[in-house]
């Protein structure tokens, strides 16, 4: 994969600190200059706002524009619709206010069920932790920028790890839900007319 740039100019609705750290992501970390690098998918993107500009920039598994566009939600007009909440009443208005940078992220759903039951009675530095260790163990590696990224593990090399295997990467109560979760999946997959009724 080549490495790839793209520049979104004058969008007011996209805050990084906000977009990353408001607990719907673990992927994504921030480095020295204040820019986040996250992986989704088979992309490994570093996101960075300079004057009033949103600058994206690494390795894509496809057009960078195009993958950009659809992951951080950007043909939503959020101005548009932070204008019609804030209209309803004064907290709506003021919760609009606190968190105008977020964009809601349009992320793999295989990796939300997951990552849902790992933040079960969990704090964030501990799901990015566990996520983590199970993306080096069961994902595939990216190299970008001299590091290594790993990509969340899809349903097939998931379907591979025991109880154990996941009690041993620190999961908890959770490893059984995971491995339930998993199984269950992949029976639905590989026998679709089971599920109808």
């Amino acid at each position: 994969m080549k490495k790839q740039k793209y520049i979104l100019e004058n969008c007011t609705s996209f805050e990084v600190k906000d977009i990353f750290d408001c607990g719907q992501c673990f992927r994504w970390n921030e480095e020295e200059d204040k820019s986040y690098t996250g992986i989704f998918g088979n992309n490994v993107l570093n996101v960075k706002k300079e004057n009033g500009k949103v600058i994206f920039e690494g390795i894509c598994d496809g057009n960078i524009e195009e993958i950009c566009k659809k992951y951080f939600d950007l043909n939503t007009d959020y101005e548009e619709i932070k204008n019609k909440l804030s209209k309803i009443d004064e907290h709506l208005k003021q919760s609009v206010e606190y968190g105008k940078g977020i964009r809601i992220l349009r992320q793999d759903l295989w990796e939300t069920i997951i990552s849902f039951i790992i933040s079960a009675n969990n704090n964030i530095p501990r799901i990015k932790g566990i996520i983590d260790r199970i993306s080096k163990k069961y994902g595939t590696k990216i190299e970008y920028n001299g590091k290594e990224y790993y990509t969340f593990p899809s349903m097939e090399s998931l379907s591979k790890a025991t109880v154990e295997d996941l009690r041993a990467l620190g999961l908890g109560f959770r490893d059984k839900r995971i491995y339930e979760t998993t199984k269950m999946f992949m029976n639905r997959r590989n026998n679709p007319r089971r599920t109808r009724k």
